[in-house]
């Protein structure tokens, strides 16, 4: 984090913050795991698992505007048997067979979430969660012989993605029909094989099938040497991997928040698991979910933190934080040298929006921001701060001006959802700005009424249009059909 004082305003490049959600996809909660036990740890609650505890966590990302990064574990959504082809990933090997827990509930839970990718991502946490080498014979973990110290043989590795996204194909979640693979993963109990200057490594595995992101404890996996610091990272195989920290808050426990302080969290990224969501009963949950917005919120209104509306936004920001110097020259102005962000950062696409936060005084706002002279991507006012989402820096020196005032800015996304705004361009005649929309979610500007609105990308369409004229703003209803981002230019023809 940089802090730079400019006059009486604070200018904040904050880590970003986020959670992580493992063991979503379980059927049935009961971890059969401990004590010598062969099968797999799930979620430790001793119940079946319903589309009412989807929504326990929907509910939240939809309260904040943060599209939380769930991880999904799958075999027991396979309707097919096709784990039975892949032994190594259920306990019970060959003979796998899913048939009485298959029901048309998981056809309506996996259409739920990905009718709300607005505000849930669907993540890769594994098949199985753990690695059978025989028919009733564990070992952990699923991606990596953690026992052992070993890395599991690479073509049954890919023979675990192979399954994964057959199951995925069950639920029409395939390229064929306009959905791209998870950009996210998380092993199962840390499994991680971390080995970026060798040809086999996870990550290597992860980038042939679609992964981007990754996070992990990397304090499990010592012997490989992995990237030290509580907060560190590193690239492999084109795959961004970060460090992250439990903070107390046990994978079994329910409703349970991080015990560490938010002031001493030392890592980006905070590990959580599905019960940690939940209640004990219905009547509960709504307490619960509360308590989890409140902590949200807390972060906002820190100095030093922001919410990351999604995973993209979490890893750029880890990014920049890193490759990233920022200087005050002159009042209102900030220079921001990029120079030093590695170029495998780029070849493989992992860099989204800076984020700038301001603090503000009452009545004020941010009037006008420019980066380059060209328009800034997106303005939040939210916990008594400006944020200013910027485009994807190049390798170069940027300056960044800005003005305050008692109006809003104009020609600008007034960004209080989950989505990605790449960039604005404006011409006498329209107004052009690149997103990456997840699900279907409502896009505000501060600009005069359009004649006509244009997307370029079908499968990124235009829902519905609103129009203030006192308060001078767009709504836009925007839908991304890809459950993990449709991306597109709309245009705005006045």
């Amino acid at each position: 984090m940089s802090l730079i004082e400019n006059n009486e305003h604070e200018i904040i490049i904050p880590r970003a913050f986020a959670f992580a959600i493992d063991d979503l996809g379980w059927n049935i909660g009961t971890s059969i795991g401990a004590n010598g036990s062969q099968g797999p740890y799930r979620t430790g609650i001793n119940k079946h698992m319903e589309q009412s505890d989807y929504s326990a966590i929907i509910e939240v990302g939809k309260a904040v505007g943060v599209r939380i990064q769930g991880l999904f574990v799958l075999c027991e959504m396979d309707r097919a048997n096709v784990c039975a082809k892949y032994p190594t990933t259920t306990m019970h090997g060959k003979d796998w067979d899913n048939s009485e827990i298959v029901c048309d509930e998981q056809n309506e839970i996996m259409g739920y979430v990905r009718d709300n990718a607005a505000f849930l991502e669907f993540g890769i946490h594994g098949v199985g969660h753990e690695y059978w080498p025989e028919k009733m014979h564990k070992v952990r973990a699923e991606w990596y012989n953690r026992e052992d110290k070993k890395p599991w043989p690479e073509e049954i590795m890919v023979d675990h993605f192979r399954c994964f996204k057959e199951i995925l194909a069950q639920y029409g979640l395939t390229p064929e029909n306009g959905h791209s693979l998870p950009e996210s993963f998380v092993p199962g109990s840390y499994s991680y094989y971390w080995n970026p200057e060798e040809d086999y490594s996870l990550g290597k595995l992860l980038h042939q099938n679609g992964v981007k992101y990754a996070n992990t404890d990397f304090s499990y996996i010592a012997e490989l040497n992995p990237p030290e610091g509580k907060n560190s990272g590193g690239i492999d195989h084109g795959v961004h991997v970060i460090n992250r920290i439990n903070y107390g808050n046990e994978w079994w426990r329910l409703g349970a928040l991080p015990s560490v302080p938010l002031e001493i969290q030392e890592s980006d990224i905070i590990e959580s698991h599905w019960a940690n969501w939940l209640a004990q009963d219905y009547y509960l949950q709504a307490q619960v979910s509360r308590q989890f917005i409140s902590y949200y919120k807390r972060v906002q209104e820190s100095s030093g933190r922001y919410v990351a509306k999604n995973t993209e936004q979490l890893h750029s920001q880890w990014l920049y934080n890193n490759y990233s110097k920022i200087t005050d020259k002159l009042e209102n102005c900030i220079v921001i040298d990029n120079c030093g962000m590695p170029d495998e950062v780029y070849k493989n696409d992992l860099l989204g929006n800076m984020v700038i936060k301001i603090k503000l005084n009452r009545y004020e706002h941010i009037s006008s921001a420019s980066i380059d002279h060209q328009k800034i991507c997106g303005y939040l006012e939210d916990g008594g701060f400006a944020f200013l989402y910027l485009p994807i820096l190049e390798k170069k020196i940027y300056r960044l001006e800005y003005s305050f005032g008692s109006q809003l800015i104009e020609n600008c996304i007034l960004n209080d959802g989950t989505y990605n705004i790449y960039s604005i361009e404006t011409s006498e005649n329209n107004l052009k700005f690149r997103i990456k929309m997840f699900g279907n979610q409502f896009v505000k500007l501060k600009c005069a009424k359009p004649k006509t609105i244009d997307s370029s990308n079908n499968n990124l369409q235009i829902k519905s249009t609103a129009y203030n004229e006192n308060l001078k703003m767009l709504i836009l209803e925007v839908s991304g059909s890809d459950f993990q981002g449709e991306r597109g230019i709309i245009t705005l023809n006045f």
